[in-house]
């Protein structure tokens, strides 16, 4: 008695202390569980990768590459058999090539590029086609009065008519007129350019060459002085075109030789026939190709000498060679000549201007091919090609 009540004992077992380490004295969790199924973990990982290495040694090379990479293989031809022997398809696909670009042939490029150069495989050019004729349009002076046919201007239409049923690319015009050269530019929109046209004045005019701008852009522009009536010298004219499509510089002279209409003018004749050969020799003496076309006001006794003093061949078979002029029949007095390296073909006398009174001439065309040659604007590429004009 006299203790306090709380101090009492009772015969209740006393607490037992708490675990170290767990402060609400809660039960400790047991370790040896997790450590039996990491060892277990690891013991599977172990034998699964001594599986697959036995596994990977039997198979072949390919088929081990191929499991790495996820790529399958297709399965073995069975007809095959153990025969390596025997032949056996594949299918090859070619991808692009890629060849390093040197850095001095990138500069090239560029530099060429931007200069209006592309790179070819070869320095030779394209083969140019074209059409050409030789027309005498009747000039207005000679039917300003009675005689059947109408003013210059509007005969002007039927010309341009022909000049396009035909696709001519390029024409020699005599008697062309101030009054028609004005009609021909009207109807034409400035599509043609010609020289001399009425740059050198109102007589010049009337022997003028017209071409296609689209196809040609002038190089060079020159008159030849030749005897005309009383063997007054007057100007034909000579240009250097070059073909827009393949680069290639052609010469083009055109002329009207005296007719007999103010007394004979055969000598006169003979001297312009002499004076137009020297020039297609010194024209064409570096290979550039030359068309003549003109109202020359003769046959046999222009064709054949100028075919002998320059070498050149008619669109219609007049040439010559060491046996002689071999001349054709049923020609015209006016012509369409070429340098030997020029080919005609389609050559046609189109006599509708004439029963449609257009002209008392013919409307004379041809096709011209000037087969291709080296240009020398190319500019060699080693190892890759040649950096030639677009155009």
């Amino acid at each position: 008695m006299g203790r306090h009540v709380g101090s009492r004992n009772t015969g209740t077992p006393a607490p037992r202390p708490a675990t170290p380490g767990h402060a609400n004295g809660s039960a400790r969790t047991p370790v040896w569980p997790f450590a039996l199924l990491a060892s277990i973990a690891l013991i599977a990982c172990s034998l699964a990768l001594v599986l697959r290495a036995n596994d990977q040694t039997a198979m072949p090379q390919i088929d081990r590459a191929a499991s790495l990479t996820g790529v399958t293989r297709p399965p073995a031809d069975t007809a095959r058999g153990a025969n390596r022997s025997a032949g056996r398809a594949y299918d090859v696909l070619h991808g692009t090539s890629l060849t390093p670009v040197h850095p001095a042939f990138y500069a090239l490029k560029t530099k060429m590029t931007a200069r209006g150069y592309v790179l070819r495989t070869s320095s030779t050019g394209a083969t140019a086609d074209f059409g050409v004729a030789s027309f005498n349009v009747l000039g207005a002076g000679h039917t300003a009065g009675a005689g059947g046919y109408a003013p210059g201007p509007a005969r002007m239409g039927g010309a341009v008519s022909l000049l396009r049923a035909h696709d001519v690319s390029v024409a020699g015009f005599q008697e062309f007129q101030e009054e028609q050269f004005h009609a021909f530019e009207g109807m034409l929109g400035g599509s043609y350019a010609a020289y001399p046209g009425l740059s050198l004045g109102v007589q010049p005019v009337q022997n003028s060459i017209v071409w296609r701008r689209a196809d040609w852009t002038l190089v060079e522009a020159h008159t030849l002085s030749v005897p005309y009536f009383h063997g007054t010298h007057v100007p034909m004219p000579y240009v250097l075109l070059r073909n827009v499509h393949s680069g290639q510089d052609v010469w083009f002279y055109n002329s009207h030789n005296p007719a007999d209409a103010h007394g004979p003018a055969g000598h006169w004749r003979a001297i312009a026939t002499s004076l137009e050969a020297n020039l297609a020799r010194q024209l064409t003496a570096d290979g550039t190709p030359m068309i003549v076309t003109g109202d020359m006001n003769d046959r046999e006794p222009f064709a054949c000498p100028f075919s002998a003093g320059s070498g050149f061949h008619s669109a219609d078979g007049v040439y010559s060679d060491g046996a002689g002029c071999h001349y054709v029949p049923r020609t015209n007095v006016d012509w369409i000549f070429g340098s030997p390296t020029l080919d005609f073909s389609g050559f046609v006398t189109d006599r509708s201007s004439q029963t449609r009174r257009i002209s008392d001439h013919p409307f004379v065309t041809a096709r011209v091919s000037v087969p291709a040659t080296l240009d020398p604007r190319c500019r060699r590429a080693p190892g890759h090609g040649w950096f030639c004009p677009k155009h």
